[in-house]
């Protein structure tokens, strides 16, 4: 299958693509909006493999949770490839699409987490699998201290720490003796692409409704809070 997947629920910027010919990617820390560079990004990546969007045969995004601008970027601009190509659109959880690059053995942690300031970072804990598409949920992707996803943690096993979430509470994290920082990660591209294959296969009727592809906030928006506490 030839397939574009995105991801901007972070500052990381994520674009990769497969076909027959090969795989391309590009990860980008973006400092700016996403919605500035995340069509060149993927113009880059296609031409790089001589594929042109109607070349594509199915469309992968990152649902989130992160941050809520950038999901609505990478979202929105699925959404309308998807429409506009008449192709299938596949969403999934931001964490997911780290956790199956980490290259963990079966039974290790990934912890993933982004900062999501106010002292909780948007997380997830996997275990490693024999299938490394598939790794173990422990805790669903949310909206977490990050002592609900160290708790989690088998001890005994190594843990991967993915995301700026682990930098910033990397004190928090140090009694984790097994744990190894993942600085500068950056998910890879043929992961993610098997990963988005992998759940069409599953169920391709199920991502023929480009409407089923939402957002994954896992909170409420600052503004809506803000209105919420007015009434």
């Amino acid at each position: 299958m030839n397939i574009l997947v995105i991801d901007t629920a972070s500052q990381l910027e994520i674009v990769a693509a497969c076909a027959a010919s090969g795989a391309a990617e590009a990860s980008t820390l973006i400092q700016t909006s996403h919605s500035t560079t995340l069509m060149g990004a993927i113009d880059g990546c296609l031409n790089r493999l001589g594929l042109g969007l109607r070349g594509l045969d199915c469309i992968g995004v990152g649902i989130g949770p992160g941050s809520f601008t950038g999901i609505r970027i990478a979202v929105t601009t699925a959404r309308m490839l998807a429409q506009v190509l008449g192709k299938p659109l596949v969403g999934v959880k931001t964490q997911l699409l780290f956790a199956v690059s980490a290259g963990a053995e079966a039974g290790e942690n990934i912890l993933v987490a982004f900062d999501a300031k106010k002292g909780r970072v948007f997380g997830a804990l996997y275990r490693g699998a024999a299938d490394p598409l598939a790794p173990l949920e422990i805790v669903p992707p949310g909206d977490y201290a990050i002592d609900a996803l160290i708790a989690g943690v088998d001890r005994t096993r190594r843990t991967h720490l993915i995301g700026d979430g682990t930098v910033k509470y990397a004190e928090a994290l140090a009694p984790l003796e097994l744990a190894v920082f993942r600085e500068d990660f950056a998910p890879d591209g043929r992961a993610l692409c098997g990963l988005t294959a992998a759940h069409y296969r599953a169920d391709p009727d199920a991502y023929a409704d480009l409407n089923a592809t939402v957002p994954c906030y896992a909170r409420k928006s600052d503004a809506e809070t803000a209105k919420e506490s007015k009434r």
